[in-house]
Formats: structure tokens, sequence, C-alpha cells
């Protein structure tokens, strides 16, 4: 009777138990995340004083077109950037601190950069142990322009890679509705995810309740969706923004004969050579072991959505739907990383327990992995100060910026003079300044009257710059760090020269 009673007590009390062990554990991974967001957003916030805080071209459109969203007022024709739905609802809610947005994306971008190092390590410890995630997080600090130019300023990528990796994390944990909601972060940062994300919100809807169904079919169609719909209402056409994305200007994929195989070329530039090799590696050790076992493991999955990954971009390049840029690929490289890690822990591992190699021979090895990393680690070195610089050449123009609309009489009389022609790269950023539409700034290069406004080398042709007199900067100035303006008109009262 005893043992009978006991055997009921088991089977009542078992479900609930697992239920209570299943909410602490969620609770703890709750304030884990948490802990992680807001040390990452802690961690950014002290890189500003410290390094410089210009913000890139695209960032600059993102945060205007936040602006006009808050205004009622979008307005996305013309405009060389394509719209990013995340960014841009992350910078409407920055809309009302003014002057001081730009910063705020800066934190949060910067803030992605951080906590994608501490996913790529989570995820590679959590597979095969703390080597392989310090094996992934140097494979991931070895990747193209990681550390250099994306992070300083402002891109979205790392952010992107932050939440394919917390993804894939959730995944493992078996935390569905964390990787839902990651895999749709993902979706409103780069359309390469769109495959995965829709058919996770699929399967999400079809084994759960009716409002998860809801959700799940919702969630689908708007990720998606909320690409066009912007550009929609802020241009009234769908597909301006693919437009955009296939202006190739700094060479690429779509210049070469065959865009697609091209964006696969590109992955040797994107990643170390080592990091690459450790990746192909893994991956061909993970099917041997399925084809072994009859099991795929996890590493196989991580290796299909790399090479996915990839695919999916080479095959928008070759459609000429985007220019397969090297960035794009940045997600599929952490992914990336993270196998390599284990490749490299589950090897050291192998060989550490056979007791092939002694502690001579462990340094040795470990020098020639150096040996074979240090060729990318002084390029990564370089990219940094390259970085660093010309990150302090862009705060110096926010910074200066100001001041040289106001020797051309301010804001009002500017725009009052006639068109506002700009340098190439200075558009969103004196559209920030003036506070006007992207796509109504003109180009510097058909100056004819108006207000020229341009840092850097003269852009406007010397048969109509006679025209214009010298309002702001001059030939004594740093040009790279100074705006020279340029005008047909009186500024500030002032008779013109």
């Amino acid at each position: 009777m005893d043992a009978i009673l006991a055997h009921t007590m088991d089977t009542t009390t078992a479900p609930l138990a697992r239920e209570v062990t299943g909410r602490r554990s969620r609770i703890g991974e709750g304030w884990t995340w948490a802990a992680m967001v807001v040390g990452s957003l802690v961690l950014a916030a002290v890189t500003l004083p410290v390094l410089p805080h210009g913000i890139g071209y695209d960032p600059w459109s993102w945060l205007i077109w936040g602006r006009e969203i808050g205004h009622l007022a979008l307005d996305t024709r013309h405009a060389a950037t394509a719209v990013k739905p995340l960014p841009i609802f992350v910078d409407v809610l920055f809309g009302p601190a003014g002057s001081a947005a730009p910063l705020l994306w800066l934190v949060v971008a910067r803030a992605g950069t951080v906590l994608s190092f501490a996913l790529v390590f989570r995820v590679a410890r959590r597979l095969r142990g703390l080597l392989a995630g310090a094996a992934a997080a140097a494979g991931l600090a070895l990747t193209d322009q990681y550390l250099g130019a994306l992070t300083l300023v402002g891109m979205s990528e790392p952010l992107t890679t932050a939440a394919v990796l917390a993804a894939v994390d959730s995944h493992l944990q078996e935390q569905r509705r964390a990787t839902l909601g990651f895999l749709v972060i993902a979706g409103l940062l780069r359309p390469e995810i769109w495959p995965a994300a829709i058919g996770y919100c699929l399967w999400f809807a079809w084994r759960g309740s009716w409002w998860r169904r809801l959700l799940g079919a919702l969630l689908a169609v708007a990720v998606p969706a909320s690409w066009f719909v912007i550009d929609w209402f802020g241009a009234h056409q769908l597909n301006r923004s693919t437009e955009a994305a296939t202006h190739q200007s700094q060479g690429g994929p779509l210049l070469s004969r065959v865009p697609g195989l091209a964006t696969f070329a590109e992955t040797w530039s994107l990643m170390s050579g080592p990091v690459l090799v450790a990746f192909l590696l893994g991956f061909a050790a993970a099917l041997v072991a399925w084809r072994r076992t009859r099991r795929p493991g996890p590493l196989v999955w991580l290796g299909v959505g790399v090479v996915g990954w990839v695919a999916i971009d080479a095959v928008l390049a070759q459609l000429r739907w985007a220019t397969g840029a090297p960035r794009y690929l940045l997600p599929a490289g952490g992914i990336a990383c993270v196998v390599g890690g284990c490749l490299v822990a589950g090897a050291v591992h192998r060989f550490g327990r056979a007791g092939r190699l002694s502690g001579p021979a462990w340094v040795v090895v470990g020098l020639l992995l150096m040996a074979a990393c240090a060729p990318r680690i002084a390029v990564v070195v370089g990219q940094v100060e390259a970085a660093v610089d010309g990150g302090a050449r862009q705060q110096a123009l926010q910074e200066r910026l100001p001041a040289a609309i106001a020797a051309a009489g301010g804001r009002s009389v500017v725009l009052r003079c006639g068109p506002v022609s700009v340098g190439p790269f200075d558009v969103p950023r004196v559209a920030w300044q003036l506070r006007v539409p992207v796509g109504s700034l003109r180009s510097a290069s058909a100056a004819r009257a108006g207000t020229v406004i341009e840092s850097g080398r003269n852009t406007v042709p010397p048969a109509t710059r006679p025209r214009f007199h010298l309002l702001a900067g001059g030939p004594g100035s740093d040009r790279r760090r100074t705006w020279t303006v340029l005008s047909t008109c009186h500024a500030a009262g002032r008779p013109s020269s």
C-alpha cells in the first residue's frame, strides 16, 4: 500500500516539479539576458568619450526616417539607402531626443557588437566548452571590418549577427518563444533570414493554440511586409529599396560577370583563412558524424545555415536584388566561427586525451596557429586604426556643420536660396541638420545655383564654380574635416562678392 501511495505521489508531483524547475530556469535565463544586454549597452556608452562617434551614411538615413515617422512626414524618395525596419523603428523612439539621437543609435549599434561577442562565445561554449567559445570569439574578431568601420560608425551588421546568434542560443535551450522573437528581430535587419524566420513562425503557429496560430501567421507576413510598407508610405513605391540596394559604387559582386559566384568568393575576404578552413573542416566532420550515427547534431544544422545564408545572398546578387557586399555575410560568419571554434576544441580534446602531444608540442601548435593568423591580425589592426581616423573625421564634420550652415545665414536662408547641393557622401548628414528629406538634396557635381555644402575635394564643376562666392571654409583649412559652403545668394544680409 505504501508503495502504491508513493508511486501515486511521484506521478502527481513530478509534472509540478518539472514546471517549477522550468519556470526557475526561465527566470534565471531572463536575468542572464538582462545582464548581457545592460552590460553591452553600458560598455557601448563608455566607448563614446573614448572613441570617435561619427555616424556612417546609412545610419544617418535611418535617423532621418525615424524622425520623419515621428512627425508623420516620411519621405524616402530618391534616397541611396535601403530601408531597414528595426533601425528605423528604434530611431522613431529616439526622435524626441533631438540632437542626441545619433549618439543613442551609436550606443545601440555598438552594443550589438559587444553582445555578438558574448553570444558567439556562449553558443560555442554550450556546444564544446570554454576553448570553443574563446576560439569562436577570436575568429569573429578577425572578420573583415567587424572591429573597424562597421562598429565605429554605427552600421547594423553586428546587431544582426547578435540577433542570429541569440536565436541559435535560445533554440539550443528549447526556448521557442525567445527563438521566434530573435528571428523576427533578425528578419527586420536582413532579408537573408526570412526563410528561416517565416518557417519558424509557421511551425510555431502549427504547434500551438489559436493565439499562437494567429501570432505566428501575423509575424510570418509582417516581417517581410514591413520592408515594403515603409517605402510604400515614404515613396509610393514598393521596390524603391531594392533599386537603391543594387547601386554598386565601390566594387563587389555586381561588377563581375557572375555575381552569384563572386558572392561565394567574398567569404574569403570576409573571414581569415584559418577560420574559414576550420569551419569547412568542422562542417565536414559534423556531416561524417551524422552519417555514422544517423543523427544530425547541432553543428550540421549550423553549417547548413551558413551555406544557406551565403547561397541566398548569392541568389539575390545574381538576380541583382542586392549587391552581395561582404558585410551582408557577417551573420553567417558568426555562426561559422562557432563551428570552427568547436572543431578547434574537439581537436585539442582528442589529441590531449590520446596523449599524442606533450606540453612543448602544444606550445609549438599554438605558435603555429598564431603565425597563421598573424597576417589577418595585422590587417584588423590597420582597419581599426583607419576606422578611428575616419570616425574622427566624421565626428569633426558633424560638430562643425551647424557653424557652416550658420555662416550661410542659417537654415531658413539656405533653403530660400534655391536648391541645396552636397558632396556624394554628405547627403544624409546635411539633410539631418537642415531637417529636409534625404532625396531633396542635389549633387554638387551638377550645381548651377543655390547653395553648395561640401567636404573634402571640390565637387562643383570648374565651369560653374565662379558663379558661387565662399561663405565658410577655404583653402587654408583642413578640407577633410571642415565644410566649404558656396552660394549664389546673399548670406546673413551680406551682398555677394
